[in-house]
C-alpha cells in the first residue's frame, strides 16, 4: 500500500512539473514498472529533468546515470 501510494504522488509530481523544454536531445532514458513509466533525460549542461520538467542539477560528484537510477527507484523499476 505505501508503494502505491509513493508511485501515485510521485506520478503527480511528474504530471504538474512545468515544461521547459521540449527539445529532444536524444540523451533520454526509460523506465517502467508495469503501467507506471517514466523518461529521464540528461540536458547535457550539468542537469537532468524527469517527463519535461524543471531541470535539476546533477550533484558533484554524481553523474547522469546515479540519478536515473533513483528516479527509477522511485517507481520500484530498475
Amino acid at each position: 500500500m505505501k508503494k502505491i501510494i509513493s508511485v501515485v504522488v510521485f506520478s503527480l509530481f511528474v504530471g504538474f512539473t512545468a515544461c521547459s523544454s521540449d527539445d529532444d536531445n536524444g540523451n533520454c532514458k526509460q523506465c517502467a514498472n508495469g503501467p507506471v513509466s517514466i523518461e529521464v533525460c540528461d540536458n547535457g549542461d550539468g542537469t537532468f529533468s524527469v517527463e519535461g520538467g524543471t531541470a535539476q542539477k546533477i550533484p558533484e560528484g554524481s553523474t547522469f546515470e546515479n540519478q536515473f537510477n533513483a528516479a527509477c527507484s522511485q517507481i520500484g523499476a530498475n
